[in-house]
């Protein structure tokens, strides 16, 4: 019976004592009142100078708490008495006292580590998740300075901030973004937070609301693949709609997402009340492999424009001052930039139109296109204001033979992962071409065709062979015999847990690959898909292109959130029916051996509707957007980089 009730009270304190620290100082004040209440009637019966009980409990608070009354006590029992109590007073005032305030501080750093403070923001950019692309979209939100301050300053905000919603928040997890981002981190104006987004009170913590865009990467790996990523950006936009239709008197912020699955985008689209811009990571990653794949040597620049990291970009800019005016008077207005189109708004969408034709108006709201190196650049210059801009002297110049090559193009695709039936289904696309596709994969074959009969496939006009087999393995990929193809394209593996294992595999592949055609007289033109940019520095064989294709979908989704035009211009860009950047060569023109400007090479342009951007050399350079009154020797085998 006394053991069941002496657990009962170390039950009862125990339970009391985990409330928390002001439960715990509670208890420790209870203490130091028992043990001055004892103290006080203790040393009243001993010594019979205290008249009230009051004034000897006094006394022996005041023990406890300041040993510095010690020495002025006199008489034995009073000593005794105060000496212990003093003894007490550093194991319960001090010791006790400093230990759970100790604790208490210690526990609130972690709380605060942990990011579960609620933050108070108007016009920050939230990053909802921490997945394989949300580094590079913090650095080129922190890279974009000048682009960002535009944005910012439309909304009234003063400066960039960056909040991001992480499951998981950590000292090591802040570090690795800070060695991602090197000189560019800025403790200041980046904030972690923890939580997921599929959780209003989470969304709540890093006030969605307020925020002036939220940017909802996908994962290729960090969330068990391209299915389960979309699933979770469907269910988040859910979550969000469903506090919107509580809190009606609320607008939501623009927001941009990504999907690895096209025909989820209409679902999509219903289930986000406010501006929506969707990224269709398959389309758009496929397109640029495509591209790449028909115009071998387009993976620089298509990295270049794509990303702030260095070289030329895309710019959109209104200028009220050229209205009126043809597209093709504007060609020499800007001579830091060139002119690749307008973008217009057109039943609640906007409608690009790059490298229209010369007599294109300029119309009031049409939002001028533009490739430079900065926003700066993308200035009319003032001799436009003054006279009409002189003609580009145009030289004569032999027709250009457009006929594509006949015969279908030979295509190798090593490994299989969600965009492989996307860049398939995107070379069908291209109808007045002919592709011949092989695939060597350790997916069953029965799989494969599953997902291209899936995607729709017309796989009577293009003619899909599938091969079982592991094509690190030099044996498998020897027997298909991969020097009789004219593009060879490597993808990793998203069934892999993690991208560094996906890069090791595709560049072991590569390695296999190079192995085997050394000794061919025919080189293919390789392509490998690379998940890591730091990669991308072991490829310097001259046969072979990158795509960091993360990285590419991650700088995407930061520009689009600052200016969401880019979305369409992009899409514009790569897709099969719009306008797209490709070679020709300068023989086509008949100006072999001739010096002459790039505004000259601007002007022999034959179609209305090319655009020269720049100039390949044979021996390895490529110049984008170079200086108009830069003179070039064109020889036989160097090209034109031409928009058209």
């Amino acid at each position: 019976m006394f053991d069941r009730l002496k657990n009962k009270f170390k039950f009862n304190i125990e339970h009391f004592l985990l409330r928390g620290a002001y439960a715990r100082l509670l208890f420790i004040a209870s203490l130091i009142g028992l043990v001055a209440s004892a103290g006080g009637l203790l040393v009243q019966v001993t010594d019979g100078s205290f008249v009230e009980k009051k004034s000897a409990i006094w006394w022996a608070f005041l023990r406890l708490t300041d040993p510095g009354y010690l020495g002025d006590d006199e008489g034995l029992p009073r000593r005794v008495i105060s000496t212990v109590l003093t003894v007490l007073g550093y194991v319960l005032f001090m010791g006790s006292l400093i230990a759970i305030l100790t604790q208490w501080l210690n526990q609130k750093i972690r709380d605060f580590e942990r990011g579960l403070t609620p933050i108070v923001r108007r016009n920050h950019i939230l990053i909802l998740g921490w997945t394989n692309r949300t580094p590079a979209v913090v650095e080129e939100l922190m890279r974009s300075g000048e682009r960002v301050h535009r944005f910012l300053k439309l909304r009234g905000a003063r400066g960039l901030h960056v909040v991001i919603l992480s499951e998981e928040v950590s000292l090591e997890r802040t570090i690795e973004l800070r060695n991602i981002l090197g000189p560019l981190w800025d403790a200041r104006r980046i904030t972690f937070r923890s939580g997921t987004a599929l959780r209003m009170e989470h969304l709540k913590r890093v006030d969605y609301q307020n925020a002036s865009a939220i940017i909802l990467p996908g994962a290729d790996f960090a969330y068990g693949g391209a299915n389960e990523s979309d699933m979770r950006i469907v269910k988040t936009l859910l979550t969000i709609a469903n506090q919107f239709d509580s809190d009606g008197d609320k607008t939501l912020p623009l927001l941009v997402t990504e999907l690895f699955d096209f025909n989820k985008t209409a679902m999509l689209q219903k289930s986000y009340q406010g501006i929506l811009e969707i990224l269709a990571t398959d389309v758009f990653i496929t397109r640029c492999m495509a591209q790449t794949v028909r115009h071998p040597g387009l993976s620089l620049l298509i990295q270049q424009i794509l990303t702030h990291r260095r070289g030329n970009s895309i710019h959109i800019r209104t200028i009220k001052s050229v209205t009126g005016n043809c597209c093709g008077d504007l060609a020499g207005a800007c001579p830091r930039a060139i002119l690749l189109g307008v973008v217009r708004f057109e039943e609640d969408k906007f409608r690009p139109l790059l490298s229209p034709p010369k007599g294109l108006v300029v119309q009031p709201d049409d939002r001028l296109v533009f490739l430079a190196r900065r926003y700066e650049d993308c200035i009319i210059h003032e001799s436009f204001y003054s006279k009409p801009p002189p003609s580009p002297s145009q030289i004569k110049t032999q027709p250009v033979n457009r006929e594509m090559a006949a015969g279908a193009r030979r295509i190798l695709i090593l490994g299989w992962n969600y965009k492989v039936a996307a860049l398939i289904k995107e070379l069908d696309d291209y109808l007045h071409e002919n592709f011949e596709v092989s695939t060597l994969s350790i997916k069953p074959i029965p799989d494969r065709e599953a997902e291209l009969k899936q995607r729709g496939i017309d796989q009577q006009r293009m003619k899909v062979s599938h091969f079982e087999g592991d094509y690190t393995l030099l044996s498998d990929l020897e027997a298909i015999e991969p020097d009789t193809y004219d593009n060879v394209i490597v993808f990793g593996g998203d069934w892999l847990e993690t991208q560094e294992e996906s890069d090791a595999r595709s560049i072991v592949g590569h390695m296999v690959l190079k192995n085997i055609i050394e000794k061919s007289t025919k080189k293919p033109t390789i392509l490998v898909d690379l998940m890591d940019a730091d990669n991308a520095r072991l490829f310097q064989d001259i046969n072979t292109e990158v795509l960091v294709t993360p990285m590419m979908a991650s700088h995407v989704l930061a520009q689009v959130s600052l200016r969401r035009e880019l979305n369409s211009v992009y899409t514009e860009l790569f897709g099969v029916s719009g306008a797209e950047i490709f070679f020709r060569c300068v023989s086509d023109y008949g100006i072999v051996d001739e010096e002459m400007t790039f505004a000259t090479l601007m002007g022999i342009m034959t179609d209305d509707r090319e655009t020269a951007l720049g100039v390949r050399l044979m021996r390895g350079d490529v110049e984008l957007n170079p200086e108009k009154n830069t003179v070039f020797k064109m020889a036989e085998l160097d090209s034109l980089i031409v928009l058209g």
